[in-house]
């Protein structure tokens, strides 16, 4: 009697496992089945996000020495960003400017005035180099690269070329600027 349980468990079993894999592959088929049968079927969606992250680092103190001679100089800089952005270029003084006597004296002038160029690589998914060239005048204000469409593929690289006022002489002492570079994501 428990050789013939058996054999009828065993004939179970098989014939148990042939319905699920003949179900499972009507399953698959079902909401098409159903839908064209009038049936009911069933949608998943799915969602997620990713948000906007735009950073900007690194910076540094670049000592020009004596500014007597135009100067040209060159420093990279870190950008990221995963959107389109905007880049804001701001100088404290529109120049590097003299420490206590920024208006000069006398004969003597207090600010020397430079030239910003700035490059970042970008991606619009080609890649693609954003490039723009301000005046430390108009950085006083807030002078901006707009990458368009691209997102930043990685560091960016500033240059500063000094712009020496033909016949006026420099006020002796310190001078300097402050760069301020913010950068803003365009969602």
């Amino acid at each position: 009697m428990a050789e013939a349980f058996c054999r009828f468990r065993a004939a179970c079993c098989v014939a148990f496992a042939g319905l699920l894999v003949s179900t499972t592959a009507a399953a698959a088929d079902a909401p098409d089945k159903a839908a064209a049968n009038g049936g009911v079927s069933l949608d998943i969606v799915l969602n997620g996000h990713i948000t906007p992250k735009c950073t900007v680092g690194g910076g540094d103190t670049i000592d020009l020495g004596q500014l007597n001679v135009d100067k040209n100089v060159s420093a990279r800089f870190d950008v990221a960003c995963n959107v389109p952005f905007e880049m804001v270029f701001r100088s404290s003084e529109g120049g590097i400017a003299h420490v206590s006597k920024p208006q000069g004296e006398g004969p003597y002038a207090g600010i020397v005035p430079y030239r910003l160029g700035v490059r970042v690589p970008g991606l619009t998914p080609e890649p693609v180099q954003l490039q723009a060239d301000f005046t430390s005048g108009q950085m006083v204000g807030g002078a901006t690269l707009n990458s368009g469409d691209a997102i930043a593929k990685g560091g960016g690289e500033i240059t500063l070329q000094t712009e020496m006022t033909a016949g006026r002489d420099l006020l002796a002492g310190d001078y300097a600027d402050s760069i301020t570079i913010v950068i803003n994501p365009r969602v």
